[in-house]
Order: structure tokens, then C-alpha cells, then sequence
């Protein structure tokens, strides 16, 4: 009798992972899974800090022309990293993704994105700073009434992350 239990909840669990995708599908105007993040949490290091890049939900990443690709644990880091390059390095960026908090396995460009800055969500490092995508309206909203704070452009994060950390760095953004 176990072993009938045993291998027809190994076959139930086999059926469940096999529906499972990591392609984009729109069905009755409902996104299904998409995973666009390419960090390898628990093995992949942030460009900035040099540590193992461990919380999911939390990262990003800066890709440039020359095909190079910095990734980092959270949105501050990448505002550090950006902030710690000369105005050259700068203009070989092609672009500046973040992971979506809600979606959790989606990168988002910076200029798609609003951050929330709350004591009641942190950060991996330590600024509280969540990104969510700014045209997902409900999200904003449940996530602000779970964690009060003050949502903030990439532009006044840019500032904040220099305050903050004293880089010296010129804020202005990427064109």
C-alpha cells in the first residue's frame, strides 16, 4: 500500500512540474510566469559589494556595449555602481534593469520602475528600497498599505544612494 502512495505522488508531482514554463503567455489578457532574471541566487556576485547575491525578489543589473554585464543584489547597489563610474563608462551603457519586486523573476528598465523606500520592507542592503513596476497599479497600492513609505524616481534614488554612501558621484542619469 505505501508503495502505490508513494509512486502516485511522485507521478502527481511530476504532472505539476511539467505545466510549469519560463516563457512569456498572455492568456484571457492574464500574464502567465515569465522569467527574464539571469542571477544565479546563492552563486552569482554583485558587481558593487563583491558578496554572493542571495535574496531573491531583490537585484539588477547593467549591461554594457560591449556586451559586459554587471549584476547586483539590490537597487542600491546598482545606483552605487553607476554613481562609482566615470561620465566614458557611463555612455557605454546599453541599459539598466531591475528586478520587479512583485513579479520577482522580471527584469524592468529603472525608467519603468517606482521605488518604494520603507522601514517595514528591507532591503539586502540596508537603504529599504523595493522596486515595483510603476503601471501596476494594485501592486502599488498593496504594497504600500503592507509597508508605508515614500515611493521614489530612479533619479531621487541616484540621489539618495549618493547621500547616503557619500560617493561624490554626479547624478546625472543615463541618456
Amino acid at each position: 500500500m505505501d508503495h502505490k502512495y508513494l509512486i502516485t505522488s511522485l507521478v502527481m508531482i511530476l504532472m505539476l512540474l511539467g505545466g510549469c514554463t519560463e516563457s512569456t503567455e498572455k492568456q484571457n489578457d492574464v500574464l502567465l510566469y515569465t522569467n527574464s532574471v539571469d542571477i544565479d541566487y546563492g552563486s552569482d556576485m554583485c558587481s558593487f559589494t563583491n558578496e554572493v547575491i542571495e535574496t531573491v525578489r531583490y537585484g539588477g543589473k547593467i549591461d554594457l556595449e560591449n556586451g559586459e554585464s554587471h549584476k547586483f543584489m539590490s537597487v542600491e547597489c546598482v545606483a552605487g555602481f553607476y554613481l562609482s563610474m566615470d561620465e566614458t563608462e557611463r555612455d557605454k551603457i546599453v541599459s539598466i534593469d531591475i528586478v520587479d519586486f512583485a513579479h520577482g523573476q522580471q527584469y524592468l528598465p529603472v525608467e519603468e520602475l517606482v521605488f518604494l523606500k520603507s522601514s517595514l520592507r528591507p532591503s539586502p542592503n540596508g537603504m529599504n528600497l523595493t522596486a515595483i513596476d510603476n503601471s501596476n497599479e494594485r501592486m502599488k497600492t498593496y504594497i504600500y498599505d503592507a509597508y508605508p513609505g515614500d515611493f521614489m524616481s530612479w533619479d531621487e534614488v541616484l540621489e539618495l544612494v549618493n547621500e547616503e554612501w557619500n560617493l561624490n558621484g554626479s547624478v546625472a542619469q543615463k541618456r
